[in-house]
């Protein structure tokens, strides 16, 4: 089965990048696959085709982080692409990536790499996809991503870590959560 790490986005929020994701799709216009609000997530790490029986040792490894971890906030504050507004693959909404998460990744990375997945590249940026562009695009599309700047400043309250399957289907992803986790933060909580 298919599946990744994921932060969770609250309700208030996913109605705001959808008002966000609706108006990219009316100026942005190409060839693409919007992420429908109940898909979007902040990816901590793409896990790809696992064995089933995986799910229980990776649910015991992260709980040891997410026990570890303090809730923490991200920005989501600007509107970009991957791999370049030049060259857009994905269109995003997001942050830079702040300490706690990337401390949190990190520790994340050490567990997984014991349970024999490759280690990850470091964040830099927490994102949220909104559309996977699927056609060569014109070159002055990066003009219109920057032109987005004026996206307000939300704060996303990260309290969870979910492992998700992921479906592919002729209508688009399906998702469906596996375990979740709460951060803990008992390591910080100690007397």
């Amino acid at each position: 089965m298919r599946t990744f790490l994921c932060i969770p986005i609250d309700r208030p929020l996913r109605a705001e990048l959808d008002r966000l994701s609706q108006r990219m799709s009316r100026l942005i216009p190409v060839r693409a696959t919007w992420v429908i609000p109940e898909n979007f997530h902040v990816t901590v790490r793409f896990l790809g085709e696992i064995d089933p029986m995986l799910t229980i040792d990776l649910e015991r490894s992260c709980a040891v982080v997410t026990q570890d971890t303090m809730p923490f906030e991200l920005s989501i504050d600007r509107v970009s692409a991957f791999p370049n507004e030049a060259r857009p693959r994905v269109l995003w909404a997001g942050g830079e990536a702040p300490p706690p998460f990337c401390s949190f990744v990190s520790s994340l990375d050490r567990r997984l790499a014991e349970l024999g997945f490759p280690r990850g590249r470091p964040e830099t940026v927490a994102h949220i996809t909104l559309a996977r562009i699927k056609e060569r695009t014109d070159p002055t599309i990066a003009k219109t991503i920057r032109s987005l700047a004026d996206t307000p400043t939300w704060t996303l309250r990260a309290e969870q870590l979910v492992l998700m399957e992921s479906r592919l289907t002729s209508q688009g992803a399906v998702y469906a959560p596996l375990f979740t986790l709460p951060l803990a933060g008992r390591k910080n909580n100690a007397v």
